[in-house]
């Protein structure tokens, strides 16, 4: 798959002139002086914070995890104003990546999105959506992947990203989203000048367009068309569609094949390594010049794949066996270069280790630096043929026979012949490929012989490191959180309690050796969080409570004090108490005003919740004539103008359609409802939302519209819950509309 870039740059400059009033030299001089001094210390400073970030990193790759993460966390601490921190933080990400800790993962991640880099944002990012993808918080995977795609689309992490948004779906089952996204994949690139530069033959090209004048076509059905033409008469004409919220990206593909020239048909025909050339047409240049044609270009190549095959050339294989004809399958669709069946020729030759000569009189001494050496023992050229014209795919055989000496072996005949434990090659040179490499030699080779698998050895080893103990408990402490949680969703309260005891015990002891050693902070941290976890397992709030509150006098400046003061919010919401409710909407509202907090939108969306509630309460069995939810919708409000890149602000748009809706405002339900598919195409109600967008059209007319969210209701969401009603209204719209 590959993609070009069309750049259009729309600059308005505004140049500013100042009066510049003689100063004595000497004056101009200091400043000058000052300021070099200032960028060198910047400059050393900069220095040796990224010498220590490899130091820890160096570390790191020696297995001394330990002093490795010391090193990397003391970073930010004592070089807090260098870029450098930023790395150290990734650097931190990836490392609980790996330990499969992806909520250290995400608090370090979300630390380096904070760089001016807009690569480091990206990736920390990209890398925090796979964290929420790998917990399978798909609602906050879809948040964070979508700021990259929309944030950050030339980025290489766009790409990645699209590919993680399409899994979610899949994992959700909705499977036209997965596809959507999924397509997206490969869409994202850099916007430098890639004129010239290759293609992949037999996948589909991407052309993405950019220019800040396409920004008015947001709201119009208007599309911007390029023309690709080729050197051997294919000519083409796609449409492209806007991409990300900016509009001022457009992107567009289409699908490209070996074979004859078909201009018009919807597929970009190349014969061999084609040209193809791309026209599109600037309206408005950054000089002021009206309809300007901008061209670009990029060469058709493939690269190769080879193999021995199956009989049927399908299936790659590992083996060949003596005696018997072998099969070869080459894949290389700029080698089709007529209408008739082509062909090519490889190398295929058999190899053996040769063995080495032992010298006895270093016996006790490991001084065997030497590669193995592998020695031809035969070889063949054979010619394949294409097995269709235009297919791009060449196939052929020939017969292995096994020599049951060397003596009868001759490399100049048409035979191919090895012995016992010889490995068979083929080699194929790939003169055009992606990589851009000339001539690239490409091998494929199958063994004879079957290693045998080790047997597997289990050791058990003491601990004594008073770290490394408490280590161990915490991770025994979650473990049985895990599975006290897994029994309570089953209903099995008891064994949910019973594991809950054996994970307190295991934190307890964690948080005693803290209390008396000095153990490292992030271990505390996480052991009161655990902790608390516990506590709610077996229904004692209080308890949780305590923990929390403990967690937050120990660690005020702890990343997980937002975390603690949900989870107090959460306990006291959940109380019949009316005042443990209020005492909840001032911990939400301090959660609110710590300038940190990640949790700050679902804070205020549980506001705006605690209100809705007490209006419904209040209105409990009066007609609906006198219910007035406007103070709800307020909060709601709020949730979208402060947060709105955040999973809530979908939810509340949800809420205040719903509220329109209710009152009978069809028009702005709407208009509401076409924010929430522009802004989050992710939401795991837009179901719900396409079944009341038929309501509010049908309400105001809009047969046609009502009927065509109905079946894109139908279509993509046939398992919804609203589908038995959509398919009802269907049948009476198509009545309606006389179909």
């Amino acid at each position: 798959m590959k993609f070009i870039n069309i750049k259009s740059y729309k600059t308005i400059c505004i140049l500013i002139c100042a009066a510049v009033l003689f100063a004595p030299f000497s004056l101009e001089a200091a400043r000058k002086s000052t300021k070099s001094s200032d960028a060198s210390e910047e400059d050393r400073t900069e220095y040796k914070a990224n010498d220590l970030l490899n130091r820890g990193l160096e570390l790191l790759n020696q297995k001394q995890e330990e002093r490795g993460l010391k090193i990397i966390q003391s970073v930010p601490e004592m070089y807090p104003e260098s870029k450098a921190q930023f790395k150290a933080y990734v650097a931190l990400g990836d490392y609980y990546i790996s330990k499969y800790n992806y909520d250290a993962a995400v608090k370090q991640l979300m630390l380096a999105s904070k760089s001016d880099d807009d690569n480091v944002q990206a990736e920390s990012l990209y890398r925090t959506g796979i964290c929420y993808y790998n917990m399978n918080k798909y609602d906050k995977a879809f948040m964070i992947l979508r700021r990259v795609t929309n944030e950050y689309p030339w980025s290489v992490y766009a790409n990645e990203s699209f590919y993680y948004i399409g899994m979610c779906h899949f994992k959700l089952k909705h499977w036209t989203r997965a596809i959507q996204a999924l397509e997206m994949v490969g869409t994202s690139v850099p916007l430098e000048d890639n004129s010239g530069m290759p293609a992949e033959l037999g996948q589909r090209l991407f052309v993405k367009v950019y220019d800040k004048d396409l920004i008015v076509l947001l709201d119009s059905k208007d599309k911007i068309k390029v023309t690709l033409e080729s050197a051997t008469g294919d000519k083409e004409e796609i449409e492209l569609d806007v991409l990300g919220k900016s509009g001022t990206y457009y992107l567009g593909s289409i699908q490209t094949l070996p074979g004859k020239a078909v201009p018009g048909d919807g597929i970009l025909q190349c014969i061999g390594t084609d040209k193809i050339k791309v026209i599109y047409n600037d309206k408005n240049t950054e000089t002021g010049e009206r309809n300007q044609t901008i061209l670009t270009s990029v060469n058709m190549v493939s690269s190769a794949s080879i193999g021995f095959t199956d009989g049927a050339y399908r299936e790659y294989t590992k083996g060949v066996f003596g005696d018997q004809e072998f099969f070869i399958r080459v894949k290389d669709l700029d080698k089709n270069v007529s209408d008739l069946q082509d062909t090519i020729n490889v190398n295929v030759f058999i190899e053996y280790k040769q063995e080495k000569e032992t010298d006895y009189s270093l016996k006790g001494v490991n001084l065997d630096d030497q590669e193995d050496v592998y020695v031809q023992r035969d070889s063949l050229n054979v010619k394949l043929h294409e097995s269709d014209p235009s297919s791009g795919i060449f196939v052929g055989s020939a017969k292995l026979t096994e020599a049951l000496s060397t003596n009868n072996i001759t490399s100049d005949d048409d035979i191919l012949n090895a012995q016992k434990g010889d490995s068979i090659v083929l080699e194929y040179v790939d003169e055009s490929n992606i990589s851009q490499e000339e001539n690239k030699l490409i091998t494929y080779r199958a063994k004879v012989l079957i290693g045998a698998i080790q047997d597997v050895k289990i050791e058990h080893r003491e601990i004594d490191s008073i770290q490394v103990k408490a280590k161990k408990n915490l991770i025994e402490g979650k473990i049985y959180r895990k599975l006290g949680q897994i029994f309570k969703d089953v209903g099995l309260t008891k064994q949910a309690n019973e594991k809950a005891d054996e994970g307190l015990q295991r934190v307890n002891s964690v948080i005693k050796i803290g209390m008396k050693a000095s153990l490292d902070r992030s271990v505390m941290e996480e052991a009161f969080n655990v902790k608390w976890d516990l506590f709610l397992i077996q229904g004692k709030l209080n308890d949780a409570i305590r923990t929390c509150n403990t967690l937050i006098k120990l660690y005020p400046d702890s990343p997980l004090v937002d975390q603690a003061l949900m989870k107090v919010a959460t306990a006291k919401m959940e109380s019949e108490d009316p005042q443990a409710k209020e005492q909840a909407i001032r911990i939400l509202r301090g959660i609110i005003g710590l300038p940190n907090s990640t949790l700050k939108a679902e804070a205020q969306f549980m506001i705006a919740q605690f209100v809705e509630q007490q209006l419904v309460e209040r209105y409990s069995g009066q007609s609906n004539i006198n219910a007035d939810f406007s103070s709800a919708m307020v909060q709601y409000k709020k949730v979208l103008d402060n947060y709105p890149d955040s999973m809530f602000a979908g939810q509340a748009l949800e809420k205040i359609s719903n509220y329109y809706i209710s009152t009978k405002d069809y028009k702005r339900a709407i208009e509401m409802m076409e924010q929430v598919f522009n802004d989050y195409p992710d939401a795991a109600f837009l179901d719900q939302m396409l079944y009341k967008w038929t309501l509010a059209a049908y309400r105001l007319g809009q047969l046609d519209v009502a009927k065509q969210k109905c079946e894109q209701l139908l279509s993509e969401y046939p398992d919804s819950p609203s589908a038995p009603k959509a398919k009802q209204i269907r049948e009476i719209l198509v009545k309606k509309l006389g179909e």
